[in-house]
């Protein structure tokens, strides 16, 4: 008895199934011959020394995101294994310092190394300290030059409940807040925002008040 057509391209389908499910020795060797690793280092700019937990991720030269990242570890050394042959873009992210790129590197069936330095952000905002607060709450915050700069806190509304600014210098600053307004209220519990402004840079940290 000969299959139908019908029947014919269910028995195609299916043993191509069976095929693919069969790890045969060949078919993996072709796999691993159009795939590579990217492994490298993530350095400070400056001091050369090892940047840990940076974050790594793969896009394409487009910009799209791979869906392939990873994070340094304490020696600030990294590996993506398993990437498609061809050239892609390294975007390495870390709180206290600058997004950094490294473009145009290209992926073939070995090891491609990479080294990567990462500058100093222009300024750097810890988060508060205790999370969520209730007493009272401490700012950390990191300049890279002196200038005017402002230190606000805003409810989810965008309201600015209380705010500092004045001229500082260069380096490590901190500010000790009794979760009281700008008129000597105690601020409701709820969440609101810590957000730090100097030159042309900005960051926002989420702070919760019980």
């Amino acid at each position: 008895m000969h299959p139908t057509p019908r029947r014919r391209r269910g028995l195609i389908a299916l043993a191509v199934v069976l095929l693919l499910g069969t790890g045969i020795p060949g078919l993996a060797g072709i796999r691993a011959a159009v795939a590579g690793t990217i492994c490298g280092t993530v350095r400070d700019a400056l001091t050369a020394a090892p940047v840990a937990h940076a974050g790594i991720f793969l896009r394409t030269p487009a910009g799209a995101y791979t869906g392939s990242n990873t994070a340094t570890a304490t020696d600030g050394t990294f590996c993506l294994p398993d990437i498609p042959a061809g050239t892609y873009d390294l975007e390495i992210r870390v709180d206290d310092y600058q997004t950094a790129y490294r473009r145009g590197i290209v992926v073939e069936d070995t090891v491609t190394a990479v080294e990567i330095p990462i500058g100093a952000a222009a300024l750097w905002l810890a988060p508060p300290s205790p999370n969520p607060a209730r007493g009272a709450v401490g700012f950390q915050f990191r300049l890279s030059d002196a200038g005017p700069t402002r230190l606000a806190v805003y409810d989810v509304r965008g309201r600015q409940v209380r705010g500092w600014e004045g001229e500082l210098p260069a380096g490590g600053h901190q500010l000790a807040w009794d979760l009281r307004s700008q008129t000597g209220d105690r601020l409701p519990a709820g969440v609101y925002f810590v957000r730090l402004q100097a030159g042309a840079g900005s960051q926002t940290r989420k702070l919760i008040v019980e």
